[in-house]
């Protein structure tokens, strides 16, 4: 099943994770706060997608096409930064006067980008390597899936913050609030990752099914 040609859910799925992870950089440039003055990312809605994706191409499709649906994230947010840069830099209509809010929503892309590839290519390779070593005890089974999906997205997640924020965000927040972004971050990543569990694991089923008949 892992070596064969790709297949329509196949390319759907990966299409998903790709557009999950430009919205979720987009988003990243939105910053609300919480209850107790706990501030976080709009990419908070949507990121834990991306980690939910990579573990259904790893259990399903193996670690070689969850690297490769990285590897073309990454090269669409590239192609996305350099295509914002230019939109921006062009002379805006003398009647159009959106110009600092659309260079202020999507200014901070390259910067975003930066922290977004450097945070995701550790923490989706932790992730993937946490579980494919955990998946070596239930090989061609989904038995155990469950647990490999959460400690694997734990640690990624952890790689992930701890990489992302500082870089995204140093010098214009204070180290205090991007300490309690990063935790509370990884927190609730993982726990919309539980939460789910039930829906991943039925389509993880399901898409297995599909591609074992195909």
């Amino acid at each position: 099943m892992k070596n064969h040609k790709t297949s329509e859910l196949q390319t759907v799925l990966t299409v998903t994770f790709v557009a999950c992870f430009l919205i979720a950089n987009i988003l990243a440039g939105k910053q609300f706060q919480l209850p107790f003055g706990i501030t976080m990312t709009g990419a908070v809605i949507i990121f834990p997608m991306t980690y939910i994706l990579s573990d259904i191409f790893s259990e399903v499709y193996g670690y070689r096409w969850s690297r490769l649906t990285c590897y073309m994230a990454f090269g669409a947010n590239i192609l996305m930064a350099i295509v914002f840069a230019i939109a921006i830099a062009l002379p805006a209509a003398p009647f159009w006067t959106n110009q600092e809010g659309f260079s202020a929503t999507l200014g901070n892309a390259p910067r975003i980008l930066l922290a977004s590839l450097a945070g995701y290519v550790v923490g989706d390779y932790a992730n993937d390597i946490v579980f494919q070593l955990m998946k070596k005890k239930h090989e061609n089974t989904i038995k155990g899936f469950g647990s490999r999906a959460i400690l694997s997205s734990v640690i990624g997640e952890l790689a992930d913050s701890t990489i992302f924020i500082p870089i995204a965000f140093a010098g214009e927040m204070p180290i205090e609030s991007m300490l309690i972004m990063g935790a509370t971050q990884v927190i609730l990543k993982v726990a919309y990752e539980i939460i789910i569990l039930p829906l991943t694991n039925f389509v993880v089923k399901r898409v297995s099914a599909h591609e074992a008949k195909a």
